[in-house]
């Protein structure tokens, strides 16, 4: 099992390096004023706040044309991106902010934390697939400080144990039905940097991955409407999602954000030797 995801891990990091359009996914809604803007791998959402647009996570600099032009098809205008918001620090995550900043300017958010971590060895763990452009982070995320532009709100968490500042989204957005929706967005899952030789090959602390484990368990207290994971197969997004791009309804499921977190807690805890 582990040598098939592998296979499959290795594959689709050639495809995203190489010839990043066989990954291509139209853009399609996953909440009121929220859009997937990303590939087949790796996520990236639009958010139009009413008072211009934000992204969260770019994808990689090899294929962030690829949400340039999902951001196009939906209508929007790249120009009109004010803030991008970065989940955490890999490359398969922020390698497009500086082609995105350069044409609207945007601020670029991440956590402090991260922005310690992002240059060093290891945040380099996909090696030298992928172009690796540095960024500057305009602001650093504050927990305490909900983000408030136009009419959507959206609340981060610190969820540390991918890397040591992942962070989490929660996107509260206006809807005609209910009022409100809150959309969950966990910053990164992957159990691929919180392995026992992971930790001791980078000199980092093993704690990362019980405060992971522990974070699963207290987020699971928030309610959220809409689960969307940093990468589509994390949360199995692409066969929940409706065959009209724009109805977003089959993902409201407040069961889906706990079930969500209890698997991917049980992953990292089988990690623990």
């Amino acid at each position: 099992m582990a040598d098939a995801i592998s296979k499959n891990a290795t594959q689709l990091w050639d495809y995203a390096a190489n010839s990043p359009w066989r990954l291509t996914q139209k853009p399609f809604r996953v909440a009121p004023r929220v859009y997937y803007v990303g590939n087949t791998w790796v996520g990236a959402y639009l958010i139009d706040t009413g008072d211009g647009l934000a992204i969260i996570d770019t994808t990689v600099f090899e294929g962030v044309y690829l949400v340039l032009e999902a951001v196009r098809d939906l209508g929007y205008d790249p120009h009109d991106i004010k803030n991008i918001l970065l989940t955490h620090c890999h490359v398969d995550h922020s390698g497009g902010v500086n082609q995105i900043k350069a044409i609207s300017g945007a601020t670029v958010w991440q956590s402090k934390e991260d922005t310690e971590f992002m240059n060093q060895p290891a945040n380099q763990e996909l090696g030298n697939l992928f172009k690796n452009v540095p960024y500057l982070v305009d602001a650093y995320f504050d927990d305490n400080k909900t983000l408030n532009w136009g009419e959507v709100s959206i609340r981060t968490v610190l969820t540390p144990g991918h890397t040591p500042g992942t962070t989490s989204f929660f996107i509260t957005v206006p809807d005609e039905k209910d009022g409100t929706l809150v959309v969950g967005l966990h910053g990164g899952v992957g159990p691929n940097t919180m392995t026992d030789e992971y930790f001791e090959k980078f000199g980092l602390d093993k704690g990362l991955r019980q405060r992971f484990i522990d974070d699963c368990e207290r987020l699971k207290a928030i309610h959220v409407d809409i689960s969307i994971p940093s990468h589509p197969a994390h949360g199995d997004l692409m066969s929940r999602i409706s065959q009209n791009p724009m109805d977003y309804t089959p993902l409201v499921d407040a069961q889906e954000w706990p079930r969500f977190l209890d698997i991917r807690k049980n992953f990292a805890a089988q990690l623990v030797k």
